[in-house]
């Protein structure tokens, strides 16, 4: 006969979890918390970064798009040819355009267009 019965569960921040794209799950039989990342597809994702080219500065972070996710690799035996077939797809930009960000140059005070390149949509693509 148990009389008394108690879990002890590893400190968990569900605050932390959520901002950083996870999923709480529970376990333990729906006593304790895990932080689970899903594994995200292949897609488009909005990075702030502050662009820097020699001197000069963008002044507030700018908003580039970038490819991140997970496409289908495997590798198959071939007993026709003695080996293993490799088939990897990789997340890549799908077609990019040209995003212009002012930057401020501290050396001499002026300020310069930069152009750098961001994909339009991002697929799983053969190597």
């Amino acid at each position: 006969m148990i009389l008394n019965y108690s879990m002890i569960c590893p400190p968990f921040n569900e605050t932390e979890c959520k901002m950083n794209e996870g999923i709480v799950k529970l376990y333990n039989e729906g006593c304790c918390k895990i932080c689970k990342r899903e594994e995200r597809i292949c897609q488009k994702v909005i990075i702030k970064s502050i662009i820097r080219k020699q001197d000069c500065i963008s002044q507030n972070p700018v908003n580039v798009a970038s490819c991140d996710g997970k496409c289908p690799s495997a590798t198959i035996y071939n007993i026709n040819i003695e080996s293993h077939l490799r088939f990897c797809k990789c997340c890549r930009e799908n077609g990019v355009r040209n995003l212009s960000v002012p930057l401020y140059c501290s050396g001499n005070g002026t300020e310069v267009m930069h152009t750098l390149q961001e994909p339009i949509d991002c697929t799983c693509q053969w190597n």
